[in-house]
């Protein structure tokens, strides 16, 4: 697999790309690619992660409403021990006191191992090559481990090493990006600081979570406490001949994830102690082959797409999905951006990707918020509901933070969001244990605060005032994806009810589930209301959406995208315009089969949609792959891929977009091989396009591992029995399938 490089990228803008793009996580721990030297600008900002490890903060608003939230929730930049300092004379290495004359950066995905090559010029004409090995543990959870080495080209002798361990002081702040917390205040407190263990204790100021930040290094350093800080200091000398190298190991342990955090530490360190930064690597090697084998996706002769589809995969598996604790934040644990929320993008974008390979993982998330039913049961009665709940639009801790209730709150379809998952979890693994001791339950719940929202006018159930996934148009009534997810839903219930009365006895008794209450969800599955324009032959986005003026994308200039940082909401939400998929969303979810009405919404609605959202081009790509679009298709899917990689969306400097990597295997499983989790089959409609023309990868399906190879023809094999639907045909597959492609 090849190594992800860039070269000599030094601009500002560059740098703070790079270190979204070089970021590292194993799920729990995250941590940005800075210089481990700093850059010695005024935007330098080192920033670690620890997932679901979260402050609270105030909101403000002028008109403090009935049920308005009254906290944020963001979560915290940890302590930091990256930085050290080279100093040679008395000055530091780094792009301030130095010139670059060059720059190569490495991302090892089979090593899950970063690799910075910098070569310093002094303004004495001294030359120095700095090269910083990095890894964020995928055996040891709570490790971030460095390995330093610094070569002199024409210097002989001293080099004095500082190495710091401290809060990290600066936060990032950009005043018109309503995205980013701006004006924040310090979250943690520091509560201990040993210079023996080299450890500096610290909590939450409102959350009070407590958390340990050890340093170890592979030589003594003399160690000093300075102002909340711990500072050690070792002097080397240094000539051509002789390079100086140095392994710093950071060791973060809390009460989120330790019952004994502090004793956790210092069992970690006395493991450390021995192990070297080569015996990290080989257990790294061992976990990325076994990951590898199961999520690679091999593409002939495009390597360049190949590389960037298979680099999503591999940041969106170290996003999250360890532990049932937490979810998977809209940056993962690669920047600030969102504040570290959770949203309806961990169900609908990302899920798909574990449930096809790592089911443990889907279930996982799954099980968070399973774990915040309470908080979700609030929410719902905070809305005035008095029946079951309604799961937060953003959250970490499982309580709604989102303090723009049009484009947050309003958003009901939250809901059956979560309940597609589970579906599909459930379809794709047969896991029957789960339903009955927790998806049903969930299922339920969810369905019963939506049954609360509807109203029935002697026709059809209507469900107003809420807001679909497109945000340029909120809370309206009727809007096509919501109400579709929820007949998608209701109607899951209401089969799951009946195919499964005597496993599911004891959950009826604990929910007080009746036959009458299921005839109800069955009959508003049956008569929800899906608005649809016989004229045009589409499914409209919501009861009022025809109604409005089409916003003319053509002549708004480029730098006024995205539109929700150029023009008023009010503005935004008088127009027929789109910030992303909605209405072709719910087709692509439920696999619509009409392609006359298929055909004609894409046609309708792709030309007003801006792509605003991350979320959106993937679902274009898979749409278009279904209607045999496929230029535009592969355009779209192109640009689904390159969206970080190439900073496309503007803001990549604040963080991965997690939910588009997801995407981009969305893009490819659903679109180019036309794969759909069905209740008894998996669907396959293989094609090859003219940048795509072999490729090869497996999915899971009913703990079976199928592997799909796409050349001259399409062959299927598996490791038992399964049943598949390939290009319309019903076949069992117990080995080897052949057949030729269709296009």
């Amino acid at each position: 697999m090849e190594k992800l490089v860039r070269v000599d990228r030094l601009t500002e803008e560059e740098l703070l790309i790079d270190e979204t793009i070089y970021s590292q996580a194993n799920g729990f721990l995250g941590t940005r690619g800075t210089f481990i030297e700093g850059y010695g600008k005024d935007f330098e900002h080192n920033q670690t992660y620890l997932n679901a490890f979260y402050d609270k903060y105030d909101y403000f608003y002028e008109e403090n409403l009935s049920g308005f939230p009254q906290e944020g929730q963001k979560f915290v930049n940890l302590i930091d021990g990256q930085k050290m300092e080279f100093l040679v004379n008395g000055k530091t290495l780094n792009l301030n006191n130095c010139s670059v004359l060059s720059l190569n950066r490495e991302y090892d995905l089979e090593k899950g191992l970063t690799t910075r090559i910098i070569h310093y010029k002094t303004l004495e004409d001294f030359e120095f090559v700095l090269t910083e090995e990095k890894l964020v543990s995928v055996y040891y959870k709570e490790l971030i481990a460095i390995r330093v080495t610094l070569e002199s080209i024409n210097y002989e002798g001293k080099v004095t090493v500082k190495s710091f361990l401290g809060i990290s002081e600066k936060q990032y702040s950009e005043e018109e990006d309503p995205r980013l917390r701006n004006g924040q205040s310090k979250y943690l407190e520091i509560t201990d600081i040993s210079k023996k263990l080299q450890s500096i204790t610290s909590k939450t100021k409102r959350s009070n979570l407590y958390l340990s930040t050890v340093m170890m290094h592979s030589d003594d350093f003399t160690i000093e406490e300075n102002e909340n800080s711990l500072v050690g200091q070792n002097e080397y000398l240094i000539s051509p001949k002789k390079k100086l190298s140095i392994n710093k190991y950071l060791i973060y342990t809390s009460t989120l994830y330790h019952d004994n955090y502090l004793e956790d530490s210092k069992e970690l360190v006395n493991k450390l102690s021995n192990v070297t930064f080569d015996e990290l690597i080989n257990k790294q090697i061992k976990y990325y082959k076994d990951f590898w084998k199961k999520s690679q996706i091999k593409i002939t002769n495009t390597p360049y797409i190949e590389s960037l589809l298979n680099y999503n995969i591999f940041q969106l598996n170290s996003s999250g999905g360890e532990s049932e604790i937490h979810n998977i934040s809209a940056k993962g644990l690669s920047g600030e951006g969102y504040e570290g929320h959770y949203f309806w993008d961990t169900e609908i974008y990302m899920i798909p990707f574990f449930i096809l390979t790592n089911p443990k993982k889907a279930k996982n998330l799954l099980m968070y918020r399973y774990h915040t039913m309470g908080e979700a049961k609030k929410e719902a009665e905070n809305l005035g509901y008095s029946n079951g709940i309604k799961f937060p639009w953003r959250t970490i801790n499982g309580e709604e933070t989102s303090p723009y209730y049009p484009a947050g709150s309003a958003q009901f379809h939250i809901n059956s969001d979560i309940a597609y998952a589970i579906i599909k979890y459930f379809e794709a693994t047969n896991d029957l244990d789960f339903i009955i001791d927790y998806g049903f339950e969930m299922l339920v719940e969810s369905a019963r605060f939506l049954k609360e929202a509807v109203n029935y006018n002697g026709d059809h159930y209507h469900l107003n005032s809420v807001t679909g996934p497109d945000e340029y148009t909120t809370v309206v009534d009727d809007n096509y994806y919501t109400n579709e997810l929820l007949k998608y839903h209701f109607s899951n219930v209401a089969t799951l009810y009946s195919k499964y009365q005597k496993e599911f006895s004891k959950v009826f008794t604990k929910l007080n589930v009746t036959k009458e209450e299921i005839d109800i969800i069955k009959d508003i599955a049956l008569n929800i209301h899906l608005p649809f324009d016989k004229e045009l032959n589409i499914y409209t986005q919501d009861a009022a959406f025809l109604k409005k003026k089409k916003l003319d994308l053509s002549v708004i200039p480029e730098d006024k995208y995205p539109l929700l940082l150029n023009f008023h909401p009010l503005f935004l939400y008088k127009h027929q315009v789109l910030k992303q998929a909605d209405t072709m969303l719910s087709m692509m979810l439920l696999d619509f089969e009409d392609e006359s009405i298929l055909e004609d919404s894409f046609n309708y609605y792709e030309p007003i949609t801006t792509h605003d959202s991350s979320l959106s081009k993937c679902i274009y790509s898979i749409l278009a792959f279904k209607l045999k679009n496929y230029e535009l298709a592969c355009d779209f899917f192109k640009r689904v891929l390159e969206t970080d990689y190439l900073n496309t969306q503007k803001n990549t400097k604040h963080g991965l977009h997690v939910a588009n990597l997801g995407g981009s295997y969305l893009g490819f499983v659903y679109g180019i091989v036309g794969l759909r989790i069905k209740e008894d089959h998996l669907k396959i409609n293989p094609v090859i396009t003219e940048d795509i023309k072999g490729y090869e990868f497996s999915v899971m399906y009913h703990g079976e591992t199928i592997n799909i190879k796409v050349d001259d023809q399409l062959t299927l094999t598996s490791s038992g029995s399964v049943s598949l639907k390939v290009y319309g045909k019903d076949i069992l597959l117990n080995g080897i399938y052949h057949t030729a492609l269709k296009t």
